[in-house]
């Protein structure tokens, strides 16, 4: 499973959790009597219904999304790979040299001669 796809996967489920959650405390205050507390019971539960339903949409319509751009990069890749390879080799120096500048500068750089 690819980055996006795991992190879109670990939203999901975190979204799940929270309905779940919520869905766990509406059960817990079942036992109260009152008109107003039902009603508003009512109200939720559908509205945790639908929280679901959506996360669940969002998930598929995030993971779709995914797919379709690494189909379009994999096809851009396999049409321009010198393109690709130059773009990878000048990242790769970019992150070099950074990391390289960061390297070198030393704690007590930041600190003014006195």
């Amino acid at each position: 499973m690819s980055e996006p796809s795991e992190s879109t996967a670990a939203l999901g489920e975190e979204l799940r959790s929270i309905v779940d959650h919520a869905e766990a405390l509406l059960d817990a205050i079942s036992d109260e009597g009152d008109a107003k507390l039902s009603s508003l019971r009512g109200r939720v539960s559908e509205s945790i219904e639908t929280a679901r339903a959506r996360v669940d949409e969002m998930q598929s319509d995030a993971e779709r999304a995914g797919d379709k751009l690494a189909a379009v990069v994999s096809r851009w890749i396999e049409e321009n790979p010198w393109t690709a390879v130059a773009i990878g080799a000048g990242a790769g120096l970019a992150i070099g040299l950074l990391l390289a500048n960061r390297r070198r500068k030393t704690p007590n750089d930041d600190v003014p001669p006195q």
